[in-house]
């Protein structure tokens, strides 16, 4: 919900984030402009709510959480002084214009968002997103568990000095490995840094080595202790058992504490019926969180 905090600036009151929306406002448009995302779609440039103001409106709305009457009530009730708006979009306005957007471009400002952090160590975690919103009465009166409804799995790349997310993806398939997600995934911004993760992604070929390739260092936990040195498999998996870089490992937890600022700030729940909006949902969830970060 809308605040006021101060001097007639509204922000946002959540549980992980604390912003002044005018600001968040302000620095979304900024990074619009400076990264030259194109202001209209159409040849003639006759829309009359331009690209720039749809993302920040898509921004306010993953903020908010909630439905798209209940959001365009709010932005007309207070808005943010910096967003300048005669009318209010309709709902089918913006959730058209929101879906006239591919989740590759979405995706693409979460890289944008991404940079500049000045992290050497990156934490890799894949963690669900559910797609259905049952109550916990319902489920006890029709006898289901909230832990096996239908969920989507993620992998999320996170900084571990700025908590900005450099890179995310999302796929069908919930049961599947975070190692077959690492040849998309991995990027350039492998070279020169840390790749830290979970036993999970204990592979030499899969990870250690696709990570070196891109210029970086993996760690990861093995899965075996009580296995001798000349035994274990792959020459990184050795080096970890000779010496293990605990100090790069211990940052592995702040990236929980991004999947945790995600969930409980903007909600566990991807908006769609199909997985294209599901990505588009979960790819504006990070952008937002990268700008929020930024705001800090």
């Amino acid at each position: 919900m809308f605040q006021d905090g101060g001097g007639g600036a509204p922000t946002m009151r959540k549980r992980t984030y604390d912003v002044d929306l005018n600001k968040l406002v302000e620095k979304t448009f900024k990074f619009l402009r400076n990264h030259d995302v194109p202001r209209h779609w159409s040849k003639t440039k006759n829309e009359k709510y331009d690209v720039h103001l749809m993302i920040v409106l898509y921004v306010l709305f993953c903020m908010a959480d909630k439905s798209y009457k209940r959001f365009k009530r709010l932005v007309e009730s207070c808005p943010p002084t910096t967003l300048k708006l005669e009318t209010v979009p309709h709902v089918s306005t913006l959730w058209r214009a929101w879906r006239r957007i591919p989740p590759r471009f979405y995706r693409k400002l979460v890289q944008l968002s991404g940079k500049g952090g000045r992290d050497k160590c990156v934490a890799l975690d894949p963690t669900h997103f559910q797609i259905t919103r049952p109550s916990v009465a319902y489920c006890k009166r029709t006898k289901r568990k909230l832990e096996r409804e239908p969920n989507r799995k993620v992998t999320i790349a996170t900084g571990t000095r700025s908590l900005r997310i450099v890179d995310a993806v999302i796929y069908k398939y919930h049961k599947r490995s975070g190692l077959d997600d690492l040849d998309k995934i991995l990027g350039d911004w492998v070279k020169g840094k840390t790749v830290v993760a979970d036993t999970e992604f204990d592979a030499e070929e899969r990870f250690h080595q696709a990570v070196i390739a891109k210029g970086g260092k993996g760690v990861a936990p093995l899965r075996h202790k009580d296995i001798p040195v000349w035994r274990t498999n792959g020459s990184r998996r050795k080096e970890l058992r000779r010496k293990w870089p605990g100090r790069s490992y211990h940052r592995r937890p702040l990236t929980e504490t991004d999947n945790s600022m995600l969930k409980r700030g903007m909600g566990e729940t991807l908006r769609g019926n199909t997985v294209g909006q599901q990505a588009r949902h979960f790819y504006m969830k990070c952008f937002t969180h990268n700008m929020l970060m930024r705001c800090n």
